[in-house]
């Protein structure tokens, strides 16, 4: 099986929506596991959130792998108790792959652009401008490790973020 394809091929938004799931055979699975972690009950005073400065695609594998990396971090050094962790954004949009034979005599069975519409490869969130991608939700004392915690997450996306914090009213 070959391996995951460079997000630089799947992170631009250049093609219309795909995400009607009944006309697909199989997609495959979302790979994120949790959408919200922590204290789910408890009101934080403060929102440190993440927000993206380009409009993207975001993969699957890499909302999880930041998701895994922030949430390590907050559980380490905050506890299960000290924060309330969302992403935000649900990935819809399936992508898909025209998949090219190639090697030695590639030309007797690889059909090209021949009906290249593509297979279901995986799914991946569509980003706008200025849209928030992940939130936590933290008291004050806590808000310089949120920051941390959202850095470490923003380098497994593939796309620039502003991380800001607001104050809950």
């Amino acid at each position: 099986m070959a391996g995951l394809r460079p997000s630089r091929i799947d992170r631009m938004v250049n093609r219309p929506n795909y995400t009607r799931r009944e006309y697909v055979r199989a997609v495959p699975g979302i790979k994120v596991v949790h959408f919200d972690m922590g204290e789910l009950g408890k009101k934080f005073p403060y929102e440190v959130y993440m927000e993206s400065k380009n409009a993207c695609q975001i993969r699957t594998n890499a909302m999880e792998a930041s998701r895994i990396a922030a949430n390590r971090y907050l559980m380490k050094v905050l506890g299960k108790t000290g924060f309330h962790y969302k992403i935000r954004t649900i990935p819809f949009q399936i992508i898909r792959e025209n998949a090219m034979a190639s090697g030695k005599k590639a030309d007797r069975y690889g059909n090209g652009m021949r009906l290249s519409f593509g297979k279901p490869i995986g799914s991946a969130a569509r980003i706008d401008r200025g849209q928030r991608i992940m939130s936590i939700w933290v008291e004050k004392e806590a808000i310089e490790e949120a920051r941390i915690a959202m850095r470490k997450a923003a380098m497994k996306l593939p796309t620039t973020v502003k991380i800001d914090v607001q104050e809950r009213n």
